[in-house]
């Protein structure tokens, strides 16, 4: 058909005109990369879900969750700052949101706040006010409002990002898609760093890594990985 309206010279000239103004749209993303294009290509036959976001800052700025929470997902946000907590509480308002830090301990420990919202603050003294908070092991939290399956986890920890993954337990929650913040673009840092090879241990692959953002599936899925994000039928 479209050989037969190439060479048609009055049928090509719309049909150039169609096929400039279709894509010339704009692709909108949150992400700071854009990793959320990432993640809705990947889950883009996925009406519902559940989705875990470790240092999830802000409901649409940054967030790699908005897109899934508009198709109609739903999940567990997590943050240092109580600002923050209050705004997914606004605006998400069937999420679970907790004002908390993941670590490798329960109990109470001292993070630093530069600002009441801020993607810096962290549990490393970065010169912000000192202040208490309640930790826990993201598999406690997890336990404690009883989540029994995760398909996405995000972790965004401010450097903490291996002691939030060092005890999670795959096996149980087994999430399609996990991503996690590598503070270097140096490929042989990632590879050789306990992030990767933890990931690795749990039978993760890297698929991709866009920014600081690595993004990990299971093998399952990893076997499957050009179907996932095939163009084709995107939501």
């Amino acid at each position: 058909m479209k050989n037969l309206i190439i060479k048609n010279k009055f049928l090509y000239f719309f049909y150039k005109i169609k096929k400039i103004f279709f894509n010339s749209k704009k692709n909108y993303h949150f992400g700071e990369f854009g990793e959320d294009i990432f993640v809705r290509r990947f889950f883009k036959n996925r009406e519902k879900g559940f989705y875990v976001d470790v240092g999830c800052y802000h409901p649409i700025k940054g967030s790699l969750t908005n897109s899934l929470y508009k198709k109609g997902w739903n999940g567990l946000n997590i943050d240092l700052s109580a600002v923050s907590i209050d705004l997914f509480k606004f605006s998400r308002p069937n999420d679970h949101n907790i004002n908390a830090a993941i670590t490798d301990f329960d109990g109470k420990t001292s993070y630093y706040e530069n600002s009441p919202i801020n993607q810096q603050n962290s549990l490393d003294d970065n010169n912000g006010i000192k202040k208490e908070i309640e930790a826990y092991k993201l598999n406690t939290l997890l336990e404690k409002i009883k989540i029994e399956k995760i398909d996405y986890l995000n972790i965004d920890a401010e450097g903490n990002d291996y002691k939030v993954i060092s005890n999670f337990d795959f096996i149980k929650y087994k999430p399609q898609l996990i991503s996690i913040e590598f503070n270097s673009y140096d490929i042989e840092k990632l590879i050789n760093s306990n992030i990767h090879k933890c990931m690795m241990e749990n039978n993760y692959k890297l698929i991709s890594k866009f920014g600081v953002t690595c993004f990990y599936s299971n093998e399952k899925d990893f076997k499957n990985i050009n179907k996932l994000m095939s163009i084709q039928a995107l939501s």
